[in-house]
């Protein structure tokens, strides 16, 4: 594909800052436009709108920019990150660019629903204000762009760099890190797919150049329970681990992988092992 540049919109963040890094050491000799909020605001329509002397036919866009589900699972969330992308996708349909790689997420299928069986084709069920506004910002964006346009869907991302502290491998490496307790739902045996975050960078930065229109969970298909994350943190590290009541009934998540498979027979991803000792080596070494 022949591309004269890339713009990334939303650089600065956990995962952004790590795809600029690998947007350039991959593509040396592509023009690499960053933007991140104050700079550019997106939930308005004037700085949407200064993207367009950028967006043409030999020009890729990479969208991280959004309101993470961390911040809050509100209305005012909600209707920010819907703006982003009806913002972005007016500026699309005045000026169509060659790809458009959108950060979606897995919450599209619903949090609360038990499945361990996820692919492409599972329905969409989303049962946060987050997983609604994801899909609809899915949609607005296709409708702007028919063509062109790749929509991850990624689980539970974790690896150095999270600030988040969030219930999850990130979290337990930064409570482990600073002699804080883990404290664990139940006995923390829900099953969920911890992506360690350099695999979502290498697909999207490979998604870039490849002909691949639709959805695409960013999977290994290999489902691990909190406890297990924990346990392999403490392998490591020396952790102090309590429980208390689930406020929600148990509810276990897994995925298929085959269509990631078929489009990148060659990609391996990081097992949980390596992602979690790569999250802690950096942690430490901070």
């Amino acid at each position: 594909m022949d591309l004269r540049r890339i713009v990334l919109l939303g650089h600065s963040g956990f995962i952004g800052s790590r795809l600029e890094t690998a947007l350039r050491r991959r593509y040396p000799n592509v023009e690499l436009a960053c933007f991140s909020f104050p700079g550019l605001d997106l939930t308005q329509p004037s700085g949407a709108d200064s993207l367009a002397g950028l967006f043409d036919q030999q020009t890729a866009v990479i969208m991280t920019a959004g309101v993470k589900r961390q911040w809050g699972d509100t209305l005012d969330a909600f209707s920010q990150n819907v703006a982003m992308a009806v913002n972005v996708a007016r500026v699309l349909q005045a000026h169509p660019v060659r790809r458009f790689v959108f950060y979606s997420s897995a919450a599209v299928y619903g949090e609360e629903h038990h499945n361990e069986q996820i692919t492409e084709d599972t329905p969409v069920r989303p049962t946060s204000l987050y997983g609604i506004a994801k899909f609809a910002s899915e949609c607005v964006l296709r409708k702007a762009l028919p063509a062109g346009v790749a929509a991850i869907r990624p689980s539970l991302i974790y690896g150095p760099g999270d600030t988040s502290k969030s219930y999850g491998p990130a979290g337990f490496v930064y409570a482990a890190t600073h002699q804080e307790p883990i404290t664990l739902w139940g006995e923390g045996d829900e099953k969920r797919e911890f992506v360690f975050v350099d695999d979502v960078v290498e697909i999207s930065a490979r998604l870039v150049v490849h002909d691949y229109d639709g959805v695409l969970n960013v999977v290994s298909g290999r489902a691990c329970t909190f406890r297990q994350a924990v346990d392999i943190v403490a392998r490591h590290s020396p952790v102090s681990v309590t429980t208390r009541p689930r406020s929600k009934p148990k509810v276990d998540h897994g995925f298929r992988n085959e269509l990631l498979t078929r489009l990148f027979p060659d990609f391996k991803f990081h097992s949980l092992e390596e992602g979690i000792r790569a999250t802690l080596e950096a942690e430490v070494g901070k």
